[in-house]
């Protein structure tokens, strides 16, 4: 098992610049970089998963999708969720392995796995490559669609007690319903209704760089599309901004599609639409793009 303090990073900028939004939802489908408190019910109905943010917690998605992430209110500490196809065995085995996190900093089992209830799996690690004394911990939800979630926390050894329990409330709030159906798991033209009502967007970041690509895509038909680019905090060479709207449809059925966007201006554009469906993951025109809440239109 394997994750990247890189990600770790992008984490803490992203609540840093997040810290003025105060969330009035009680649950909603996960969207990246978005800031979660504690008591909101966040959800991803494509793959039949919910969680409920423990209290004293807050926590983001990174804006590649990789994992949801969390750090205390008060004081310090770190939790990263991480939901993956899992079974027991399986599960084992990667809790028997290091964790590295990067930059020399490895968590490394220690005692032995316990089993908390039928499918829930619990190990305590140690904490190796960080200047101040860390205590960790892993456990693993086992899910009879064949996912798992695993999740780690990480936190001064005074906090270790408080945490793993935060830690085990969150594990325990796993809430597990039937997946929404992706365009590859049935016939006919399925990308149409699938896609309809749907929020995507695509994410890039570079060194002093980043770029934003939204799409809203409404059910009556219409779309609102926005593009924006340029250095962090603004203000650099090369930034960019653009909007616009039209009408959508799209064809196609099985893992592959067509997303046509008729822009006011005239203008139309054919994105290609693909799905992997043992990943979760949708793709277009070769790239990936997230899934979240559509706020602009139904």
């Amino acid at each position: 098992m394997s994750l990247s303090r890189n990600a770790q990073r992008s984490f803490l900028v992203a609540l840093v610049g997040s810290l003025a939004y105060q969330p009035t939802l009680t649950s909603a489908q996960i969207q990246p970089g978005r800031i979660y408190e504690g008591g909101e019910i966040i959800s991803e109905p494509s793959v039949g998963l919910s969680l409920t943010i423990p209290v004293g917690w807050r926590g983001a998605l990174l804006q590649d999708g990789s994992m949801f992430m969390l750090e205390p209110t008060q004081g310090t500490g770190l939790m990263v969720v991480v939901a993956q196809e899992f079974n027991e065995a399986t599960a084992r085995a990667e809790m028997s392995n290091d964790v590295d996190l990067g930059d020399g900093v490895i968590l490394r089992p220690a005692g032995t796995i316990e089993e908390i209830s039928p499918g829930h799996l619990s190990r305590p690690m140690t904490v190796q490559g960080l200047p101040t004394q860390m205590v960790g911990t892993i456990d693993v939800r086992l899910t009879s669609s064949g996912l798992g979630v695993a999740f780690i926390v990480l936190s001064p050894t005074a906090d270790g007690p408080t945490h793993v329990d935060d830690m085990r409330q969150f594990a325990l709030s796993l809430g597990v319903t039937e997946p929404t159906a992706a365009p590859a798991a049935s016939g006919g033209d399925e990308w149409l209704p699938y896609m309809r009502g749907r929020y995507i967007a695509r994410y890039y970041t570079a060194t002093g760089y980043t770029e934003r690509t939204e799409l809203w895509l409404c059910s009556d038909g219409s779309f609102l599309f926005s593009d924006e680019g340029g250095g962090f905090g603004g203000g650099a060479s090369g930034a960019f901004q653009g909007s616009g709207g039209g009408r959508w449809s799209a064809t196609g059925a099985g893992a592959r599609g067509t997303l046509i966007l008729d822009w006011s201006n005239g203008q139309r554009s054919e994105w290609a639409l693909e799905f992997n469906v043992q990943r979760d993951e949708l793709y277009v025109n070769g790239s990936r793009w997230l899934r979240g809440a559509n706020e602009r239109c139904r």
